[in-house]
């Protein structure tokens, strides 16, 4: 299995950063998907459907709020071929807070072949860890300052679902 790691450093707060990354709100700014739906705990699903129909659905493995989300997630052998089969991938991602900003470190291991791993890090390199970090400097304090006291009263933020709740966000 091959592996990767990458990290990007913003001015982002962990709140802003964790809310670009993880709330359908945000999420949709910078994934390139029109609808997306997150069930924010352990065994839950983060969902996500592009203009073509697509949908893409990874289980949450870990959920440390602003600090920890690990997926597993099917990625096609082929995108052009989906009745080729997948493999599972699991995607870590971690915040680290050091003088005013913050950095995002994404780890993806489960490739099958090193040119698999470097297709894959040189997507998430070369733009998303990047549109990620400018949506995050986009998140409103407002909206950062809410879902962090909330979060500190067990409060679960609006964007962020459980199983027996239904709520999406279509742009």
């Amino acid at each position: 299995m091959h592996t990767f790691e990458l990290k990007h450093t913003t001015t982002a707060s962990a709140a802003q950063l964790w809310l670009a990354l993880t709330d359908p709100k945000y999420l949709t700014q910078w994934d390139g998907n029109r609808w997306a739906q997150n069930d924010a705990c352990v065994g839950g699903k983060l969902r996500a459907r592009n203009e073509d129909g697509l949908l893409f659905e990874a289980e949450i493995l870990l959920y440390d709020m602003c600090a920890r989300l690990a997926c597993l997630a099917p990625v096609p052998k082929n995108p052009e071929e989906p009745e080729e089969g997948s493999y599972l991938v699991r995607q870590e991602f971690w915040l680290e807070a050091h003088a005013g900003k913050t950095t995002l470190h994404l780890k993806m291991t489960g490739f099958p072949d090193e040119a698999a791993a470097t297709m894959m890090r040189n997507s998430w390199g070369g733009y998303y860890l990047e549109k990620i970090g400018k949506v995050a400097e986009s998140v409103s304090p407002q909206d950062a300052s809410n879902f962090t006291r909330g979060a500190t009263r067990g409060a679960h933020y609006p964007g962020h679902i459980r199983h027996t709740e239904l709520a999406t966000i279509v742009r």
